[in-house]
């Protein structure tokens, strides 16, 4: 999946999430940015990206009740989130408002059935999911493996593929 296709879904997960809890959040203009963007195509929408996910999680930490009430918009922008490391910030509101075994469950839920952005998403998120309950570990691994088996696309296959390295185990 090219990398513009997965800012895309990102970014609009993320929309979706900031106006289900009513928060705009334009980023200020930043030169610094600006330069950036001219010599990497598609950092202005990286950086974007950031800037709504800070927010969301501000806002979702300051608000438990919001989490739960939004917890199924935080879990669909946390499964477009393939960044190895910003999705400990939805992955952690989500696991204090609904716990980390629920958390865990949705993310075995999505590696199982969900599309390869979700189930790449899920494998990033299962990290930050809190100490992996025994069961569930065990399931993941197994999911994992036949989703590498079925991913057509090498970069979802090489990110899911368990013998490539110990995420998730």
């Amino acid at each position: 999946m090219e990398q513009g296709a997965r800012l895309d879904a990102q970014e609009a997960a993320l929309d979706a999430l900031l106006a289900a809890l009513g928060i705009e959040a334009p980023p200020a203009p930043d030169a610094r940015v600006e330069a950036l963007a001219a010599r990497a195509p598609g950092y202005a929408q990286y950086h974007r990206i950031g800037h709504k996910r800070q927010a969301a999680y501000r806002h979702l930490t300051e608000d438990r009740a919001a989490t739960r009430t939004h917890y199924p918009a935080v879990l669909d922008a946390l499964l477009t989130d393939d960044d190895p490391s910003s999705p400990r910030w939805l992955a952690q509101a989500l696991a204090v408002a609904g716990g980390s075994r629920r958390l865990q469950q949705e993310l075995l839920t999505a590696l199982e059935t969900g599309d390869p952005l979700r189930q790449v998403c899920a494998l990033t998120a299962w990290r930050w999911a809190d100490t992996p309950h025994p069961d569930l570990a065990q399931r993941f691994r197994t999911a994992r493996r036949a989703a590498a088996d079925r991913a057509a696309d090498p970069w979802v296959r090489g990110l899911l593929d368990d013998s490539a390295s110990a995420a998730g185990s």
